[in-house]
Order: structure tokens, then sequence, then C-alpha cells
């Protein structure tokens, strides 16, 4: 296998490159809004509840995911448990 010399790289197309670059520094203004935590969970669903969960999906048009479905469905029920 042939050896290469390391390419030498030149100053004034660093410079330019650099020049080249944004004006806008990263500080809290220009980051993205925090959002909540999020706290992953492991859920067990009987396979007969997740196919209804899963018919129920498919029939929404636009269909959402089941991740999405499922936390309106828990949003719905502490509505009503909160009367």
């Amino acid at each position: 296998m042939p050896v290469s010399r390391k390419p030498k790289t030149r100053e004034k197309d660093v410079e330019a490159f650099i020049q080249e670059g944004g004006t806008e520094s990263v500080t809290e203004e220009t980051q993205p809004a925090k959002t909540k935590e999020i706290q992953p969970i492991k859920l067990r669903v009987p396979a007969e509840l997740l196919e209804d969960i899963d018919t129920a999906v498919a029939n929404r048009k636009p269909s959402p995911s089941r991740h999405q479905w499922l936390l309106e469905a828990l949003y719905e029920k502490l509505e009503r448990e909160r009367g």
C-alpha cells in the first residue's frame, strides 16, 4: 500500500473559509427553547388491546402515530379525572 504525504493546507484558503462563516454567535437567544423534560417509560399492553389501538389509529385521518394517540388518551383521561 503506497504511503502519501499529508496535503499542505494553504493558510489563505483556510482564512477565506473562516471568513465565509456566519456572523451570528451562539447564545441563549439563538438556541432553541428548552422543552419539558421527557421521562421514558416501559408500558406492557395486552396484544389484543394493542391491536385495537392500532386499528383506532389507522381509522383517524390524518392518522397520528401510536405514541401521539396514547398521549392524547392519557391527557383526556387526566382531564376527566380532574373534573
